[in-house]
């Protein structure tokens, strides 16, 4: 049997191991629906004793993602079989610097050929129709953010405007068409302002902006939309806190 081996000296070990079988989990390498290897194949998997693998156990108890069954043995919870869509969806906010504070209008939805960065990131034909969103965040009333979604014309015909007033575009994906969210791609750069950025942030044409584009793809590896979000430089804000 093929051991895994989990060296990371900065984090204790049962901690490792018990954020391995949740990767496990959102990889499909193990099922929602059945219950967990018993200790003893745990034990053997992870090279270490049955001492570490109970504590492992015990952190997703305390976490309220598994339960046991007497003489049945360890499943997932209902809130283990929901982590992988709040782990994207969370992320998605905070990067994104979304709070109950942020305001969205949608500015826009249309239909327009694609260009070929487009078509090459959705794999589509060049100058296929793609469904385009226009969205403008703020922040106690000042700019934040403009956003462009480009998605694939059967998928965003489906998304209404109303949709995204209250929504994220993943939220929207998940709960509104049912597509199952797979990996999703950052990019970050400093880009300049052009004439339309530049009216919508209310900065001067040519001032740096700090620009992300997303790439969004679905359990399988679909591509399902491209987006770039301009932001106002000193209205971006990210932090990502990583603890127990």
């Amino acid at each position: 049997m093929m051991i895994i081996k989990l060296d990371n000296r900065q984090i204790p070990l049962h901690y490792q191991i018990a954020d391995y079988l949740l990767m496990m989990l959102d990889k499909g390498e193990l099922s929602y629906d059945s219950q967990l290897p018993p200790e003893e194949e745990l034990k053997d998997l992870f090279g270490v004793s049955r001492t570490t693998i109970r504590r492992a156990m015990e952190h997703l108890l305390d976490k309220r993602l598994v339960y046991r069954k007497q003489g049945k043995g360890t499943f997932w919870t209902e809130s283990a079989k929901a982590i992988k869509n709040e782990k994207l969806a969370g992320l998605n906010r905070q990067i994104f610097g979304i709070s109950n504070e942020t305001r969205v209008t949608v500015l826009s939805k249309r239909k327009e050929k694609s260009s070929n960065e487009v078509a090459t990131i959705l794999k589509i034909p060049p100058e296929s129709t793609v469904i385009v969103f226009e969205r403008l965040r703020t922040l106690r009333n000042k700019p934040m953010s403009f956003t462009i979604n480009y998605l694939p014309f059967s998928i965003g015909m489906k998304i209404k405007k109303s949709d995204l007033e209250k929504r994220t575009m993943l939220e929207t994906l998940e709960e509104v068409i049912g597509i199952e969210l797979g990996t999703i791609e950052h990019e970050v750069e400093i880009t300049r302002a052009n004439s339309q950025i530049s009216h919508l942030l209310q900065i001067p044409v040519l001032n740096p902006v700090l620009t992300i584009k997303t790439s969004v793809f679905d359990a399988i590896g679909n591509p399902i939309e491209v987006v770039w979000t301009h932001f106002v430089e000193n209205m971006y804000k990210f932090k990502v806190v990583l603890g127990n």
